[in-house]
């Protein structure tokens, strides 16, 4: 365990006082990081019911991450949001402010009170909770310290995999292009359907596919030796999915460098200007990794090491897998956890916020630490989802 706090330990600490369910419903607001949000949307129905929650409203449009404050754009009481604009929304007056709708701090049509949040860095969660709790969140600064220290919980293990194009998928004909030109190429639902890179959910690659792609951490690294072989990741200060990358490429034997003359690693666009000198590909988050691989700009990222939750129980919106749900039909091996074991698992958390509407905290906190763990829905589905 890499924090002090030992979710555990809560669990442990907290089963035996289990409050009895509400007779009437609970209204909540709940944000969620984007890799997690296709799995809770699909237990939203469950997650309502052991706890007594108004029924959520998924809106696709959720998936993109905006409209945090604005509800006559976005309705939804479930929505996702990515690692990094979470973070921001943390540091900058975000969802988890009291609002002023007479002042300027992205309250419009506001306030909506997040009532609990689920998020893949752990960090996003201690933001939170008080520093006197065991938390980082001071009472100065625009953050509001309203996360409840016995809700911590953790949600979810993630898993990561090594990811290439299959010549199957590749080149026109396989879908909607998945390039957008940006730069790095937007998440993986990065627009309002749901999709990736701006286009309807696709399997097509526009990379060139590699012969006989290594589905070994070792083999990665043996792979990289080569001129041109580079891979994407995500950025390892900010990602945990990218922190547990780093830790497998230099755990196996490659030099990590990412400053001076013999710099091998760059960030976004970057590393294409690099060249060959370019090894690793930093993207801004774990979503953003697939696309890297099936898009072409700026040059081919041939593999990526991506969230096993970003290319398993995908419903396609695009090529022949049209209207259908199944794996990512490109090349990808799972990796073990002992790849990345000086890291650790890659640890996902919740926290019920307190202050939003009346006893949704509540509700949330003895979702995570009583039901979360031992209800055979939520915990099938997290596996059915990469976790």
């Amino acid at each position: 365990m890499r924090n002090a706090f030992a979710a555990g330990a809560l669990a442990t600490a907290l089963i035996g006082v289990a409050a009895p369910m509400a007779s009437a419903s609970t209204d909540s607001q709940v944000g969620i990081a984007n890799n997690m949000y296709p799995a809770l949307k699909d237990m939203k129905g469950t997650i309502a019911s052991v706890r007594s929650f108004t029924p959520f409203v998924a809106n696709p449009a959720s998936q993109v991450g905006g409209f945090w404050n604005k509800p006559a754009i976005d309705t939804s009481t479930m929505r996702g949001i990515t690692s990094g604009n979470l973070r921001q929304q943390l540091k900058s007056a975000g969802p988890y402010t009291t609002c002023n709708p007479s002042s300027s701090n992205n309250c419009v049509d506001g306030p909506l009170h997040i009532d609990a949040f689920l998020s893949a860095d752990e960090a996003n969660v201690d933001a939170v909770i008080p520093t006197a709790s065991g938390g980082t969140c001071t009472a100065s600064g625009s953050v509001e310290c309203n996360g409840d220290p016995n809700s911590k919980h953790l949600v979810a293990v993630g898993h990561l995999a090594i990811y290439s194009c299959s010549g199957s998928w590749a080149g026109t004909g396989k879908g909607d292009d998945p390039s957008n030109g940006a730069t790095p190429p937007l998440a993986l639902g990065a627009d309002a359907n749901g999709s990736g890179n701006g286009k309807a959910q696709s399997p097509r690659c526009d990379a060139t596919p590699i012969s006989g792609a290594p589905t070994t951490i070792s083999g990665v690294v043996s792979w990289l030796g080569t001129s041109g072989h580079r891979i994407a990741v995500a950025d390892p200060a900010s990602a945990p999915f990218g922190a547990a990358s780093k830790q497998a490429l230099t755990q196996n034997g490659f030099t990590w460098t990412d400053s001076g003359p013999s710099q091998n690693v760059f960030r976004g666009s970057a590393c294409d200007s690099a060249g060959t000198a370019c090894k690793v590909r930093l993207e801004s988050g774990i979503s953003q990794v697939r696309g890297a691989v099936t898009s072409n700009a700026g040059g081919n990222t041939q593999l990526g090491l991506v969230a096993k939750s970003n290319i398993v129980n995908v419903s396609w919106t695009s090529s022949s897998l049209n209207n259908t749900t199944s794996n990512d039909p490109n090349t990808w091996t799972e990796l073990d956890s002992s790849a990345y074991s000086g890291y650790g698992e890659i640890e996902q958390y919740g926290v019920a916020l307190t202050g939003g509407n009346t006893g949704a905290a509540t509700a949330w906190s003895n979702l995570f630490n009583i039901d979360w763990d031992t209800n055979s829905n939520i915990q099938s589905t997290l596996a059915a989802y990469g976790y």
